[in-house]
């Protein structure tokens, strides 16, 4: 084949690549919108944060224990909920993760989180996607606006910047809690093993 011919040739083929890797890069990124559920006292100098997957069996035992932190600490306390869906057996964790996250986005997380716990050997058992839709009616969000959320990529950058937080944090198994930003090793799941946690913060803060 003629040597003038394959350097015409190569130089086409680097030409498109040139061109599909510009267009790439020209991709405007996706604004993150960081997740956002809070409770409590908002300006408080100590935070408690779960990251939770919401078909984690662990996750809904420790669910009732969490909610009684919450009410002993509501007014003394920040807390919050962040995304660590695991994937694998848990084959729902990241459908649920996004209702909840466009469940946020209407003002109305905790009400389907109230529902996900609860209910999970319910929805994780079949016609989920069903329980899902049923679930944020129920709590009376925008249909509309629920379809186009769970689907979009600003959801999913949010789920995915939460998982990236708390890997980097060390977290491997859910929930995973996290002290002012610094990661608890196996709290026990009783309130009082909480309370001795955050008395301690809240002294060492001074709040």
């Amino acid at each position: 084949m003629d040597r003038k011919f394959l350097v015409i040739i190569a130089v086409i083929i680097l030409g498109f690549a040139g061109l599909v890797i510009f267009q790439k890069n020209s991709e405007p990124p996706i604004d993150v919108i960081r997740s956002n559920n809070v409770t409590g006292k908002l300006d408080s100098k100590v935070t408690l944060t779960e990251y939770v997957d919401f078909q984690c069996e662990a996750c809904a035992a420790f669910y009732p224990t969490v909610e009684a932190v919450k009410a002993e600490y509501k007014d003394r306390v920040k807390f919050q909920v962040k995304y660590f869906p695991l994937g694998g057996g848990h084959q729902y964790s990241r459908l649920t993760a996004s209702y909840a996250e466009a469940a946020a986005r209407q003002g109305k997380f905790f009400e389907m989180q109230d529902l996900l716990f609860p209910n999970q050997k319910v929805w994780e058992t079949g016609n989920t996607q069903e329980y899902m839709d049923r679930y944020a009616k129920e709590i009376g969000l925008d249909m509309t606006k629920v379809s186009t959320d769970v689907k979009s990529s600003s959801v999913s950058a949010t789920i995915n910047a939460d998982l990236k937080e708390v890997r980097e944090m060390g977290g491997t198994g859910t929930p995973t809690f996290a002290l002012n930003n610094n990661r608890i090793d196996n709290p026990d799941n009783t309130v009082e093993a909480f309370a001795k946690l955050l008395d301690d913060a809240l002294a060492k803060a001074g709040q």
